[in-house]
């Protein structure tokens, strides 16, 4: 039969209180307990996220949002992805499914919209080696712990926005089987999902195995309307379907400047000016808008006591992943170099040539990523009651990449010159590039070849932990609960380049390995003191404090603390306030990646230029020879990204205060407010592109110092947009911005976490309903030191961790709804999101804001039998579409932020035995 541990079944329990206190167990244990009670007792306790003191309730200082599987199935979603991002306290961009270009196939989550890797990501309180949601299996979850406190003193670096951690299945018996399927209203995207738990248990251990698999199909960005094609303001408050300046048949300008921007028309074979609505490419078409991935998982855990006081335990997991992303086919970005003497010369001048490549079929990039996991320990309890556990925990990842379409600039550069064609013997022949349809297939297999790098890393990690209660040493509220322990941890990490890569061969693929390993030595010390209890006004009041040293062996050692306050004056009200200091070490990425070409999105200032009233402005597009009407094709610049070896830790300090309310006259109902405050020094980042491009041109004559950070199209490898031009590729847009990281910003953020959980009988079955939501108060980056904050709430900008555009919601809030009655359970969910301003946003701009949305979810399941449960729903039931923004990355719209798909349909068939 299909059981649950008893500390599962009260976590469950504690829910309904919004995390409120709940005895799991009596009272401390005096100092003449029993062998036989004191191990009841140590095992009944557990770790609550965030802190090491093993405990006998849910309460601690720090606010914890804490979802059961049972969650998780009511979500509908099949991927931990889409559960963790629709959190509230979820914002700004991360790596997921929504997102094509830039994508590494991995699921990643920014708390606070502080980035990924400043939220630290743990399966059962141990790191993994690549922070990918995808890699753990939805199946295998018993509850997802949310910690939305920093929290370096319990596990060291990254963990600044907060802590998620995945605990897993482990005291678990009986077999459950999962099977579901999705399909989007469109008839599209299907996703299945199969998973497979079971365990088995004995007087003296336990053991569980899962298995799930998962495939999600794509939607291609053409088969939404939103989407269909790349959308262009008309200046008169529409748009028009519109593409890249890479066009199918070229856009070209000769050296001379004598035509600059023209196309050979494909119909009549007329020169004419090349015009964006009828000639621009749409890689829309052909791109991606959710990408495709299939995992397999298998983990297993195994317990055993190997005496009345100590068990070994054992975890293992592996998934592979595959996973691909798809858009427009490579174009001659370089600026390919016609000679006059190319027989297909239309002017016969020396000229430079983008032509879209699209014969090639596009630009697949492909992942097949091998996660592995292993830890084995001990854990047991002392004659006094004091729990000790000590772990060795191994994970690494190996990433296979492959990608097509990737062009040899060299030898595309003899594909168009007559005599360097004739000096290769490989050569096919001469290449018409004005015209399309003209590259043959022994052209292609002439000048384009795969790119095969592979990325490894591996964390290993030594654990040793004890916590118990001062005995003998206590106070008259009680005793003095500690923790204390060391960490050894060591990191390694791979990224090596394809061979052709390594010689240059690959137009805009990084020639460098980037290879590093470091090792970090760490002990803590954490301590619970009730200081007082049982008085008037004071039901309870409590102080926590902890520091934890860390050693890196290529930075300086570093001290961080944190404190915390529980007061109850009353039974039912907690009031509660931690004060902590964090630090993030840079990444072995950070510090050596090469310094490589990035295509960043940004908005460009001389767009349409004369209606523009800044002089400064005027006169520094007029200075490069831009008309007045100019007009970007594509919003791109062509930018060089990289390491920084001298980047030093970021240092944060965090505050929360807040309330936990479960009032004795409102049965089952409790309310908790938290007020948040994180500020991050010295972070790692860069000076976004939009700040760079707009402080340079409207300074006077380029005399702002962000204008040393534009190296020009040269620096690129690209012919500049004309002599008066150089930091202008040919086709106009701004080239060789320098955005390496650097410890250059600051990072300040604050609002309100609130939720509210009420259950109640209603007929014959029972009503819960639960509200969760984050109120984003302040949010301001300064990206250099002297720079003026920027304000981020309330506005859809470039993410500093992604560079990519994300909304900055004030507000997000999510609230269900759910009725069980005998053998039904209903339940719906509605998830909001406040509407942003552009942060760069132009008077003259179609769409500067981007609306709010509801999305509302519904799920029905039917109890077949005491073993079998089906379940049906529909995610997005209203099908709510993004909203169009001018300022927008890929897709008309902020894809990071909203629904893309639309509304979809899934069904679930669920057997517990």
């Amino acid at each position: 039969m299909y059981t649950n541990s008893k500390v599962a079944k009260s976590i469950r329990l504690a829910l309904m209180f919004g995390g409120a206190s709940l005895a799991l167990s009596g009272t401390a244990a005096a100092q003449d307990t029993s062998e036989d009670e004191a191990g009841a007792e140590a095992q009944e306790r557990i770790s609550v996220t965030g802190s090491r003191i093993k405990r006998t309730d849910l309460e601690t200082a720090s606010p914890i949002s804490v979802f059961t599987a049972a969650d998780l199935e009511a979500s509908g979603y099949a991927t931990l992805e889409k559960f963790v991002h629709s959190l509230p306290s979820v914002n700004g961009a991360a790596q997921g499914s929504n997102v094509n270009n830039g994508s590494n196939g991995s699921a990643t989550v920014s708390l606070r919209g502080l980035g990924s890797g400043r939220t630290l990501l743990l399966v059962n309180g141990r790191r993994t080696a690549f922070s990918d949601m995808n890699s753990i299996p939805m199946a295998y979850v018993e509850r997802v712990e949310v910690l939305r406190d920093g929290a370096s003193t319990a596990y060291g670096s990254d963990a600044i926005a907060g802590v998620i951690n995945f605990i897993t299945k482990r005291d678990f018996e009986g077999a459950e089987f999962v099977a579901q399927y999705d399909l989007t209203g469109e008839g599209d995207g299907e996703t299945t999902r199969l998973a497979a738990t079971v365990g088995t248990s004995s007087d003296r251990g336990n053991v569980v195995l899962s298995l799930e698999y998962t495939n999600r199909n794509e939607i291609w960005q053409g088969d939404r309307d939103f989407s269909e094609c790349p959308l262009f303001d008309d200046g008169k408050g529409g748009v028009y379907c519109g593409g890249s300046g890479t066009t199918a048949m070229g856009t070209w300008t000769t050296v001379s400047n004598s035509y600059k921007g023209y196309v050979v028309d494909p119909t009549t074979g007329a020169l004419r000016p090349f015009n964006n609505a009828t000639d621009g490419f749409n890689y829309a078409a052909v791109s991606y808008m959710v990408t495709p991935m299939e995992v397999f998982s298998i983990n297993g855990a195994a317990t055993y006591e190997l005496t009345p006081s100590t068990t070994a335990f054992i975890e293992g997991g592996f998934t592979n992943r595959q996973s691909d992303q798809l858009m427009g086919a490579e174009g001659t970005f370089w600026g390919q170099f016609v000679p006059a003497t190319n027989p297909y010369n239309p002017v016969g001048e020396d000229l430079y040539i983008n032509r879209r490549l699209e014969e090639s079929g596009g630009r697949a990039f492909t992942q097949d990523m091998n996660d592995y996991r292993m830890v084995a320990g001990f854990e047991g309890y002392l004659d006094n009651g004091w729990t000790w556990d000590v772990s060795y925990n191994y994970t690494r990842f190996v990433d296979t990449r492959v990608d097509y379409g990737r062009a040899n600039a060299n030898r595309f550069l003899n594909l168009t010159d007559p005599d360097l064609c004739a000096d290769d013997a490989a050569c096919p022949g001469v290449w018409n590039p004005f015209a399309p349809g003209t590259l043959t297939q022994a052209m292609m297999d002439y000048a384009f070849l795969p790119n095969s790098p592979v990325v490894r890393g591996q964390t290993k990690q030594f654990l040793a932990n004890i916590s118990g209660d001062l005995m003998g040493i206590g106070l008259p509220a009680g005793d003095i609960a500690w923790a204390a322990g060391v960490e050894k941890r060591w990191e390694d990490y791979l990224y090596q380049p394809d061979g052709a890569a390594l010689i240059g061969e690959i137009f805009s693929v990084a020639s460098e390995k980037t290879e590093g390993q470091y090792d970090v030595t760490e002990a803590y010390l954490e301590l619970d003191v009730p200081l007082l209890a049982d008085l008037p006004g004071v039901e309870d009041l409590s102080l926590s404090a902890a520091v934890r040293s860390s050693n890196y062996s290529f930075l300086d050692s570093t001290t961080n603390t944190k404190f915390g306050l529980e007061y109850k004056p009353f039974e039912g009200l907690l009031v509660r306030a931690t004060r902590a200091d964090g630090f993030r070490a840079p990444s072995i990425s950070e510090l050596f990646s090469p310094q490589q070409e990035s295509n960043l999105a940004y908005n460009e200032p001389c767009n349409d230029w004369g209606t523009k009233t800044n002089q400064a402005l005027r006169d520094n597009c007029a200075a490069e020879g831009l008309p007045q009407d100019f007009e970007l094709a594509s919003n791109q610049s062509a930018s060089l990204v990289g390491g920084n070896p001298d980047l030093e830790p970021e240092e944060s300090e965090s505050l929360t205060v807040g309330f936990v309310y479960t009032p004795e006259f409102i049965e089952n109902f409790s309310l908790a407010v938290d007020y948040f405050d994180i500020k991050i020094d010295n972070g790692v980042g860069k000076i976004d592109t939009n700040t760079i491009v707009n402080g340079c041109y409207t300074s006077v004559d380029f005399s702002s110092p962000l204008c040393d950070l534009i190296l020009g199209a040269a620096e690129m490898g690209r012919p500049a947009y004309g002599p008066d031009a150089p930091n202008r590729d040919v086709l106009g847009a701004v080239s060789g911005i320098v955005a390496s990281n650097a410890n250059l910003s600051t990072f300040e953020t604050s609002g309100y976490d609130f939720d509210a959980n009420w259950s109640t009988d209603l007929a014959s079955g029972l009503l819960k309903l639960r509200l969760d939501g984050t109120y984003l108060k302040d949010y301001s980056f300064i990206s250099s030191p002297g720079a003026e904050p920027t304000q981020y709430a309330g506005y859809y900008a470039a993410d500093q961790w992604e560079d990519s555009i994300a909304a900055f919601s004030k507000v997000r809030a999510n609230f269900t709804a759910t009725y069980d009655m005998d053998n039904v359970s209903v339940s719906w969910a509605a998830r909001y999101m406040e509407g942003t301003d552009d942060l760069s946003g132009e008077p003259t701009y179609t769409s500067t804001y981007a609306g709010s949305a509801v999305y509302h979810d519904l799920q029905a399941s039917y109890m077949l039998n005491e073993t079998t449960t089906i379940s049906g729903g529909i995610r997005n039931m209203f099908d709510r579409q993004p909203p169009y923004t001018t300022n927008n990355q890929d897709m008309n719209t902020i894809a990071s932020s909203y629904d893309l798909a639309g509304a979809y349909w899934y069904v679930r068939l669920g057997m517990k035995f």
